[in-house]
């Protein structure tokens, strides 16, 4: 996902099985590119791909609002920055069309996700090990050529290397194996790899103004 402002918009969206899910129209001769045909955002299930369109903007957007009035759809229309953001909610579906000129070319983001199952989700973060006062900032699980994979984000305050003792004693105390270990020697940074049985962890922890961030990447093999 390229823009952060695509990824906050599908925070408003639901959990969603992928074989329930609604086509999106595009117009002809336009070719989807996969983002994500099965992924999990902060416990909201979504799929997303992305498109370039030949034409301009403006016919784009008429594009999707002609598809919905024909299928009685509500939809709503927003700029934010250089995008325009065009969303539909029907039913338990929300979807979402991201769209700018890029290079002289229209380009495209488009999210589908159901919002019927948000309230069972699990919270952000849950069974990831951060230390007092962490916020998690997102949560991502997703599958790639048969891998399942899970990345987390957190922050706090808390120093690098506190980060770094933090979870690198709570993992070998989980019989993790540290493959590889590193504190920079400013203590601006650090990078932990780890693994147990089929599994692999790498840790990254980045100080960033008063904050630091920490991101967790967990995935079998």
């Amino acid at each position: 996902m390229k823009p952060v402002l695509f990824v906050m918009t599908l925070l408003l969206t639901g959990l969603a099985l992928a074989d329930d899910w609604p086509d999106v129209p595009v117009p002809d001769g336009v070719k989807r590119e996969w983002v994500a045909d099965s992924m999990v955002f902060n416990g909201v299930a979504m799929r997303i791909f992305t498109f370039n369109y030949p034409r301009d903007v403006e016919q784009l957007k008429r594009f999707y609002t002609k598809a919905w009035d024909e299928q009685g759809r509500d939809h709503k229309e927003a700029r934010q920055g250089k995008w325009w953001v065009l969303s539909s909610l029907r039913g338990d579906y929300y979807t979402t069309v991201q769209i700018t000129d890029l290079a002289g070319t229209t380009y495209a983001q488009v999210g589908v996700s159901r919002i019927a199952d948000l309230r069972t989700s699990a919270p952000p973060g849950e069974g990831v090990p951060a230390l007092p006062r962490s916020q998690v900032i997102s949560d991502i699980t997703a599958e790639d050529a048969g891998r399942p994979s899970r990345t987390v984000i957190l922050r706090n305050q808390h120093s690098v290397g506190s980060n770094y003792n933090y979870y690198l004693n709570h993992y070998r105390s989980h019989h993790w194996t540290a493959v590889r270990k590193n504190l920079d020697q400013s203590r601006r940074g650090a990078r932990i790899s780890l693994a147990k049985d089929d599994r692999e962890m790498d840790i990254v922890i980045k100080r960033q103004g008063r904050e630091v961030n920490v991101m967790t990447v967990e995935v079998r093999r």
